[in-house]
């Protein structure tokens, strides 16, 4: 059906959690445009009651209903022939179960956290849109004189209509395998013009991009019409296939069957081709702040920019996301450069939405044929490359792909794979930055740090191995190894009052958590106020519904959570006032820049300031000199932490330094006892072994 403004669309909701109804209620309510006429159903049972007795526009459906699942929601509701767009609703942000909802026929996926107006109006909008072209599809199917058939690369029937049918029980009689017979024999035939009895059939076999085969068969009673409308209905589901439907670009598969054309006529007339791959610098910030409309309108606009900005040659298509494509043909590196720049400037963009002004632009990874590759998936990888080479350097706007970035990304798998034998073989250990009371000077905790000693390597940088654990997954092993190690640590020397974990950005939004943190504690036996945890802006924006929900369970077992790097992200205040933290930890580069920096200092002020009014501890990060120490408790800060104080502690030394100082570890005392001169890390006696 298509959308009109100011009409009614009748909608069912499928939610067993009021609080979620209500906030979905509210939202749709909250749309201008559109009347959104609502009914309820609290479990999958009651909606299919509903489904039965009345008809519906769009289904907004939860995906978690106590044992029932909206995927299992879904898959009832299309195998009673209803095909109603159905959008599922989900607090949980899992590629698994988006597959999974696309598979069983879902039109949307939507994260919980992003409940607003404009993106559930947006979905329906979308959803009703492609519900319509999939009627448009199956009524071309349907009405057709045309046979239809498409048959995938394993020699299997994936669609086909009832025309099809009926030329075969015309060609082949009550056989039950009619069809197939009707369909191998078209296949396998050389000639368009095959006769079956007394049935003369018109055959056209197209190869997909994809390697599918479409199939076409006409009865040529009445060749004229039949030709007709063959022809209209290919090219109505080419285009429906070729085109993406939000920029009206080409999409993925135009560009697998246009890049490959074009890369067999260079290889036949010995000329090059550029692939050129770009996307949004910080997309997603773009979505999280101003939600996914404004997104879609990015993207709108860049497909314009795009069709003024190319010349005869050159080529653009859509892949998925943020994410496009150029094809540039009879290319060379100064024509590439020079494509690279005009898209840069056509796509730095200021664009109005709302009342906000949202800031855009792109960073290109070019690669050429032959060169850089020779077919498409070489092309598009070392492309890609390429790019995010680009986007690691300040001010670089496109980069050309060369060979060592090969080996960039192979030293980054090897550095994976022995990141991997290093949770299991033991080579991972924690230091220890004291913390410190600022009126006492006694000492307030530790914040654990995480070292690598690779035997092969050496000494690893956090900084180096902790992106590759991320985008390899094993941040979460290790965050779990951490945690355990803390804990045990506070069992081994009670006299540490707190010590402080770091939870990255994927593990707090894990649903097992929770019970990773029980389980850590219940084992050392050791009491949940000694342990805190400490959370960024950045991996809390991420989801920031489930890393809440966890942190509010963590909370509620006597864990103290803080707000660590505060400041230098882009919602602190939204979060202070969502959530209690026990602690603010002022990121150092602010106390790193009091000296020389009025602006610096009025920040780190207003901050210690803010925490005071929310009767919040703060803490001064990145302490290094006597001048640093002393702003911070002018300020007012309750809590401090840096190298002015000494080196961190490695895990194997507490005993030691424990037994050094007799137990009273304060700022004075550890201060001096380094400055000695006493290495800690070379000072592990026999006593440390225990550790």
């Amino acid at each position: 059906m298509a959308l009109i403004t100011g009409a009614s669309i009748k909608t069912l909701i499928v939610d067993d959690d009021e609080d979620d109804l209500f906030l979905i209620r509210d939202a749709l309510s909250s749309v201008e445009t559109t009347r959104y006429v609502i009914t309820a159903s609290s479990s999958p049972l009651l909606a299919m009651g509903e489904l039965a007795n009345a008809t519906f526009d769009v289904i907004f459906c939860d995906y978690r209903m106590g044992a029932f699942t909206g995927v299992d929601f879904i898959n009832n509701v299309r195998s009673a022939g209803i095909d109603t767009p159905i959008i599922l609703l989900t607090g949980i942000s899992d590629q698994n179960i988006d597959a999974e909802a696309l598979k069983a026929g879902s039109s949307d996926f939507i994260p919980k956290t992003a409940l607003t107006p404009d993106a559930l109006d947006r979905s329906v909008r979308y959803s009703l849109a492609h519900a319509a072209r999939q009627r448009l599809l199956q009524s071309i199917l349907s009405n057709t004189r045309s046979g239809i058939a498409v048959i995938n690369v394993d020699g299997q029937e994936s669609m086909s209509n009832a025309q099809l049918e009926a030329f075969a029980q015309l060609a082949f009689g009550s056989t039950p395998d009619a069809r197939k017979l009707l369909v191998q024999k078209a296949i396998e035939c050389d000639v368009k013009d095959i006769l079956i009895g007394n049935m003369a059939f018109e055959s056209h076999v197209t190869k997909l991009p994809d390697g599918a085969l479409l199939l076409t068969l006409h009865d040529v009673t009445d060749r004229v019409n039949d030709l007709r409308e063959k022809a209209s209905a290919e090219e109505r589901i080419r285009a429906i296939a070729m085109q993406d439907t939000l920029t009206g670009l080409p999409n993925r598969m135009a560009f697998n069957s246009y890049l490959d054309d074009c890369l067999a006529d260079a290889a036949q007339n010995k000329s090059s081709v550029a692939v050129l791959l770009f996307d949004f610098n910080r997309f997603k910030e773009v979505n999280d702040l101003f939600g996914h409309a404004a997104g879609d309108h990015i993207l709108r606009h860049a497909a314009e920019m795009m069709r003024r900005t190319l010349d005869h040659g050159e080529f653009c298509a859509r892949l998925g996301g943020d994410e496009f494509v150029l094809v540039q043909k009879n290319s060379d590196l100064r024509t590439a450069e020079d494509l690279s720049l005009r898209v840069v400037e056509a796509l730095r963009m200021s664009l109005k939405w709302e009342d906000k002004t949202i800031e855009a632009s792109v960073t290109l990874g070019v690669a050429i044929y032959p060169q850089h590759g020779s077919n498409r998936q070489e092309l598009l990888a070392n492309s890609d490359l390429a790019m995010y080479r680009g986007k690691s350097e300040v001010d670089m706007t496109f980069c050309i792909f060369d060979a060592a970035m090969d080996q960039m990304i192979r030293e980054r798998r090897s550095l994976a794979h022995d990141l991997k034998s290093a949770i299991t073989n033991g080579e991972l250990s924690l230091d220890l930055q004291p913390q410190f009371e600022s009126g006492t000077g006694l000492l307030a905790g530790f914040e654990a740090l995480l070292r690598w000693h690779c035997p092969k390597r050496g000494n690893v940088s956090p900084a180096q191995f902790i992106p590759v654990a991320e985008d390899g997954g094993l941040i979460i092993e290790i965050d779990r190894w951490v945690l355990n190690r803390a804990c045990k640590l506070l069992k081994l020397h009670n006299w540490m009052p707190r010590l402080a974990v770091n939870v990255s950005a994927k593990a707090i939004c894990q649903a097992s958590l929770v019970g990773d943190v029980k389980s850590a504690l219940i084992e050392n036996g050791i009491s949940p106020k000694r342990l805190e945890l400490e959370v960024t802006e950045t991996a809390l924006i991420q989801d920031l519904n489930r890393a809440l929900h966890n942190l509010r369970q963590i909370k509620a077992l006597g864990i103290t959570v803080a707000m660590d790097d505060f400041g230098i992200g882009y919602s602190s205040l939204s979060l202070l006032g969502s959530f209690p933290f026990d602690r603010i930890k002022i990121d150092g580069s602010f106390i790193q820049q009091v000296e020389n920096n009025d602006r610096a200092g009025a920040i780190f002020k207003a901050v210690v300031g803010l925490g005071f009014a929310l009767n919040v501890p703060v803490l001064a990060e990145g302490v290094e000199t006597a001048a640093q120490l002393e702003f911070a408790i002018s300020a007012g800060c309750q809590e401090l932490q840096g190298f002015h104080f000494g080196r961190p502690v490695p895990q194997a030394s507490l005993p030691y330094v424990c037994a050094e100082l007799h137990g009273m570890i304060s700022l004075s005392t550890f201060k001096t006892f380094q400055e000695r001169g006493r290495e800690v890390a070379d000072a592990v006696q026999p006593l440390a072994a225990k550790a």
